[in-house]
């Protein structure tokens, strides 16, 4: 069975691969508990310097959550409740990373694909790159800790267009939002991320660690409650939801009632 998330490393640069291209790289609940796994490692060691994430093939860096999970692992607020705890201890765990982080993207970056790509601190995309956030085509509430993060890395205006419109936005539309730092030609994206990641190498260790912190806790949101955990999940008892993933599943268009 192939790893769906591949950890490689380079003297001082480590890079996370979400390694499902036959599903684009759409995460499962065994990828989320990866993910943070690695970052909890990397930040543990402190010959690292700098982390880079990216998808495996060209369609897609992240396309969101499979959704072929959704019947077992999501079909209730019960069952959704430890599914998005463990995406947020994944989230904390980049966000809190020792290490500067490099988001490289190319295609798809949706859902949950692009909150990981929103928690790293540089995001360099491929101009034939696509984002999106569609979670009203899905009945989804937004999980605490993903508006955190969607709010902070692009602002609170742009955080209401993605999330009521749910349009796929291009590259350079999502540059002129702030969800990516700078686009690119396909064929230049790994020689701008080999640039980037000499210019975070060139910075004294200790100072590119605690500036980056520096910065991420002036904007750090009030502490995610209980409730706010509780609210996030219940919408998979509702019948727009479950109606939504079936639909997706069957290939029919959904139909909402606000229930």
């Amino acid at each position: 069975m192939t790893d769906s998330i591949l950890l490689t490393r380079d003297g001082a640069i480590a890079t996370v691969t979400l390694n499902r291209p036959e599903k684009r790289n759409a995460l499962d609940a065994a990828s989320w508990t990866r993910i943070g796994d690695v970052f909890e490692e990397l930040s543990a060691d402190t010959d690292m310097r700098c982390i880079v994430v990216t998808g495996a093939g060209d369609k897609a860096f992240g396309s969101g959550n499979d959704i072929s999970e959704f019947e077992t692992l999501r079909a209730n607020s019960e069952q959704v409740l430890p599914y998005n705890d463990n995406a947020t201890r994944t989230v904390l765990a980049i966000e809190n990373s020792l290490h500067p982080t490099v988001a490289r993207i190319q295609g798809y970056c949706m859902g949950g694909g692009l909150e990981i790509a929103l928690c790293c601190d540089i995001r360099v995309a491929a101009a034939d790159s696509k984002f999106g956030l569609p979670v009203k085509n899905m009945g989804i509430y937004l999980d605490p800790a993903l508006a955190d993060t969607l709010v902070r890395a692009v602002g609170r205006a742009t955080a209401l267009e993605m999330v009521l419109e749910g349009r796929i936005l291009d590259a350079e539309e999502a540059l002129s939002l702030g969800i990516i730092n700078r686009v690119v030609e396909t064929d230049e994206l790994d020689a701008e991320i080999a640039a980037t990641v000499e210019r975070i190498l060139a910075g004294a260790p200790l100072a590119q660690r605690y500036n980056r912190m520096a910065i991420r806790n002036v904007e750090r949101a009030a502490p995610i409650t209980d409730e706010d955990r509780l609210r996030a999940a219940s919408y998979a008892d509702s019948e727009d939801y479950n109606n939504a993933w079936t639909s997706f599943m069957a290939k029919r268009k959904s139909e909402f009632k606000g229930r």
